[in-house]
């Protein structure tokens, strides 16, 4: 019964997969009550931020922004792959500002991240990196050019790769 009630709720209020009742909730009230993120079209946790949710574009397997307290400026742009996890603080920043006049942007590439990356807490990734499949950013990292090759681990302020990962072999689900 609780199954069935749970599946009539998430098509009658059309709830996400992946997406939890309470979260849904917490969702509509910052979103339609507080208007925090009201113009993002996914489910945004009600601490983060999300500056020009139409230039951003991602794959399945995650919401940019549901972890607390992200900051997400998409003013160049932002794409990101399937199953990239952001954590909490983490930061994308996709434009300076000009340095004679604060109220425009630069232009710059976008950010772009592959699939199946994580991004640590408090990382920073800046305008124009591109991060290939299989990255790990660690924790409190700040990312200010590209690894394209991706299969490895960043970490330091200006990252660098600190180990990079095996390719893995036929049939292994692992990394």
């Amino acid at each position: 019964m609780k199954r069935a009630l749970r599946k009539l709720l998430r098509a009658l209020f059309r709830i996400p997969p992946g997406v939890s009742f309470s979260f849904w909730w917490m969702n509509v009230y910052a979103k339609k009550i507080l208007r925090i993120n009201a113009d993002c079209p996914w489910p945004v946790h009600m601490t983060s931020t999300i500056v020009h949710p139409d230039r951003v574009k991602f794959g399945s397997g995650h919401y940019p922004g549901d972890s607390p307290g992200n900051y997400i400026q998409a003013y160049n742009g932002i794409e990101i792959g399937d199953d990239v996890n952001l954590a909490p603080n983490v930061g994308l920043i996709s434009a300076n500002h000009d340095p004679l006049d604060n109220s425009r942007h630069l232009a710059a590439p976008p950010i772009r991240i592959g699939d199946h990356s994580w991004i640590g807490i408090g990382a920073v990734v800046l305008p124009g990196v591109a991060l290939g499949a299989y990255t790990i950013v660690g924790a409190g990292s700040v990312v200010t050019k590209s690894f394209p090759e991706g299969r490895c681990v960043l970490a330091g302020s200006p990252a660098r790769i600190v180990k990079t990962l095996d390719s893995p072999s036929e049939g292994d689900a692992t990394i």
